[in-house]
């Protein structure tokens, strides 16, 4: 029994209908919520899913405000989350409303230009890029020299073969990685406002042909994917980099989540020491629930959370006025505003509503922006012991729950 599919118009609404009703009759059942969600355009669809049935809303909450001094993102913003975790969009709206009031998040994304003047220096910057590794299959390990050679020979040419299958993605850089006769080649691309996996894969495609058609005395295949697309790889460039911080004075933490910054630096370091010797990674508190919130919102991969919160890194310190100086790093936030499921409508308004239609740069500074609230509003909260509380009642939609004991009331203002 295959599902049936039209390879012709898989999106067409007979076609969507047809294969509704086969999965119905088969299973002796209606799916009303399933099949009857907001109907989506054909054309909005293509490239995003197969075998086409309807789509599962998640729940979306705004939080906000959230001021932000960035190179990209600049002034006040109100985000969306999608979540089915109660509590969640509380916490992350209080948090941006203590950073707020605080003076604001400055966020850096640092480029890879460089101004012609400084070709010769050894300064290289990594971020802002994705690397995508494919593997050449020699003949015998003993042909690693001469193919090592070929390889320097030729390696302009294979960038030109790469970026003739994208307007958007440059190849910056190949780096071979010998292993007997397996020879990994990491293409690093840059690529503009789109996240850029699809455009690397179709990169790497067409430079391994390229080996293939005129290396052929040395090779004998290829593996132009090596799974490594979603899992993280230390030290290699994967998505944009950014950082966050704030600082926040001891008043303003006592009033708004009354806590202290000590309380707050100390809870951060029992997370990292403690963790760490159960083989914890990820030195942050809770990262993972700001990028999978904000990429499920605004269209993104979300299983790329799984890389970009493995090496983000928190950093709370006291400073010699007893001020909170709390910032983020996160060097592996892979985001695009182009392709995939910013395509999407929903996913468009809530792109839209970060300003955030063209430009990947600044949403990324905004997602470093939102993981820092996220940060502090935990360690507020379970710092002043009102953790559990805050989740027992929103979490578990207790009716009696005020939400201003959680969140702090903020007026709006047009």
């Amino acid at each position: 029994m295959k599902i049936p599919r039209d390879p012709q118009n898989d999106f067409s609404p007979q076609q969507v209908a047809y294969r509704q009703d086969w999965l119905s009759k088969m299973h002796g059942r209606d799916y009303p919520y399933l099949f009857g969600s907001v109907p989506t355009e054909p054309d909005q669809l293509l490239g995003t899913i197969e075998n086409y049935l309807g789509l599962v809303g998640v729940p979306v909450g705004i939080a906000g405000p959230l001021l932000v001094h960035g190179k990209y993102a600049k002034g006040d913003y109100f985000v969306p989350l999608a979540t089915t975790e109660g509590a969640l969009v509380a916490s992350f709206s209080r948090g941006m409303q203590l950073l707020t009031e605080a003076g604001g998040v400055t966020t850096f994304l640092p480029d890879n230009q460089w101004s012609p003047d400084e070709a010769d220096s050894p300064y290289r910057f990594r971020g802002d890029a994705l690397t995508k590794i494919s593997a050449i299959c020699l003949r015998s390990p003993a042909d690693a020299a001469s193919f090592d050679s070929w390889l320097r020979a030729h390696a302009v040419r294979l960038s030109e073969t790469a970026n003739a299958t994208s307007r958007f993605a440059r190849l910056k850089e190949v780096t071979p990685i010998f292993q007997g006769d397996i020879v990994g080649l990491a293409f690093r691309y840059e690529t503009d406002n789109a996240m850029g996996l699809n455009m690397a894969t179709k990169g790497n495609e067409a430079a391994c042909h390229y080996i293939m058609e005129h290396a052929g005395d040395l090779v004998t295949g290829y593996f132009n994917t090596l799974g490594g697309d979603k899992r993280f790889v230390p030290d290699e460039a994967k998505g944009r980099y950014v950082t966050a911080s704030a600082t926040i004075s001891a008043a303003l933490i006592e009033r708004r989540v009354r806590s202290t910054p000590d309380k707050m630096r100390r809870f951060l370091l029992a997370c990292n020491l403690v963790l760490s010797q159960r083989g914890a990674t990820a030195p942050n508190i809770h990262i993972a629930n700001a990028l999978a919130a904000l990429f499920i919102a605004c269209g993104q991969d979300p299983a790329f959370t799984t890389v970009a919160f493995r090496n983000a890194s928190t950093c709370f310190e006291v400073n010699s006025a007893g001020d909170l100086v709390a910032s983020v790093t996160l060097p592996n936030v892979l985001v695009g505003t182009v392709g995939g499921g910013t395509k999407l409508p929903a996913q468009r308004e809530c792109l839209a509503m970060l300003d955030s239609l063209d430009d990947a740069r600044k949403l990324a500074e905004i997602a470093a922006a939102v993981a820092l609230a996220g940060e502090v509003s935990v360690a507020g909260a379970v710092s002043a012991g009102e953790f559990t509380r805050a989740h027992t009642e929103l979490g578990r939609g207790r009716q009696h729950v005020r939400h201003s004991d959680v969140v702090p009331s903020v007026e709006v203002t047009s």
